[in-house]
């Protein structure tokens, strides 16, 4: 038993409090205890922003080391490749070709999605996209960086 003080006014009185029983403490239990549920981390935006920047910061820039970085092509399904991937192809070939080329990003895509090296890419783009090629292929390859990271860490659906 717990015994314990409170004042009203200028008298102290003595309560005495009871210890509960096991059948008390699992029927509060019960009653207090919330199903778990898998909680998830819910980012702030300056979280979410901050670990964008770092995410930014960790993929290379230079080629060599940009075509060495380990790209995880589990993440890289179907959908992430139509979401984000094909429409950002599909601009930059209007932006160097000056016009839409739906075969040739589909071309690219393909090539993407079958996890081809991101030298054999531009090896063949460089045909078409002659001195434009190499920043193309290394804007593209840190887009999937980008992109596989992110979506990995939670930072994008």
């Amino acid at each position: 038993a717990v015994v314990s003080t409170q004042s009203t006014g200028n008298q102290a009185r003595k309560m005495k409090l009871s210890v509960p029983t096991e059948a008390e403490k699992k029927e509060t239990e019960a009653f207090v205890q919330k199903p778990k549920v898998e909680e998830k981390t819910v980012l702030t935006a300056e979280d979410k922003r901050k670990s964008i920047k770092q995410l930014i910061d960790r993929i290379p820039t230079q080629k060599e080391e940009l075509f060495a970085f380990p790209l995880d092509w589990s993440v890289l399904d179907k959908d992430l490749m139509e979401r984000r991937v094909r429409s950002w192809i599909s601009k930059k070939i209007v932006e160097y070709i000056g016009e839409e080329e739906p075969s040739l990003c589909g071309f690219i895509c393909s090539k993407v999605l079958a996890k081809s090296s991101p030298e054999n890419i531009l090896q063949d783009v460089a045909i078409v996209l002659e001195e434009e090629a190499e920043v193309f292929v290394v804007k593209m390859w840190r887009l999937l960086i980008y992109e596989t990271e992110a979506k990995k860490l939670g930072l994008v659906k």
